[in-house]
């Protein structure tokens, strides 16, 4: 995939036409706002189709460029989802898990996103996880956010106070205002 893409970026493509030669269907708008943006949140991209929107004057994409080997366990679960991030902190939202479009979903407009554990297998479950990318990670963020305030509450009574700190709490809620800036541009007309 990586090779194809290096020839496409070659014929003086863009990176959303390349991903749409790649995959047969236009990515949503949300993945390159998100992609160009690159926030430090709680989720990983994955390699691929990430790696595959760098255009060749920015160094991309490499070559090889091949999905992990989760990436093609989840491909090899249901060849219709197309990882699109890992999400971190296990203990809350989505974490550990991947979320994933669905090809005939983007095929017929929809950026739903689905979700399926990070060690996929044949039986694993693929459940419908929110309307799209940015609504998922405003979810799993707010998941996060939850966890660390309970977190807090429960070890309050510790001497010293609770083991959450002031800052972490501060980040969790500028994580969620990060993703409803990202929300409020992708709404603004082009």
């Amino acid at each position: 995939m990586a090779r194809l893409a290096r020839a496409l970026y070659g014929t003086g493509l863009g990176p959303r036409e390349v991903l749409r030669e790649c995959y047969g269907v236009d990515l949503p708008d949300e993945f390159f706002l998100l992609y160009e943006a690159d926030p430090e949140l709680l989720f990983h991209f994955t390699n691929q189709p990430a790696k595959l929107a760098t255009p060749l004057d920015r160094g991309g994409p490499p070559e090889p460029n091949p999905m992990s080997k989760n990436e093609r366990d989840v491909v090899a679960r249901d060849p219709d989802l197309l990882p699109i991030v890992q999400c971190v902190n296990d203990r809350a939202g989505f974490g550990g898990k991947f979320l994933c479009y669905r090809l005939s979903e983007l095929e017929a407009g929809r950026p739903t996103v689905f979700v399926v554990e990070y060690y996929p297998t044949a039986d694993s479950p693929v459940t419908r996880a929110a309307d799209s990318l940015l609504a998922g990670l405003h979810a799993h963020h707010t998941a996060h956010l939850a966890w660390l305030e309970k977190e807090d509450r429960a070890t309050a009574s510790h001497s010293g106070g609770g083991t959450v700190t002031e800052e972490s709490l501060t980040v969790a809620q500028e994580f969620l205002v990060e993703i409803e800036d990202l929300r409020r541009r992708l709404s603004r007309p082009h």
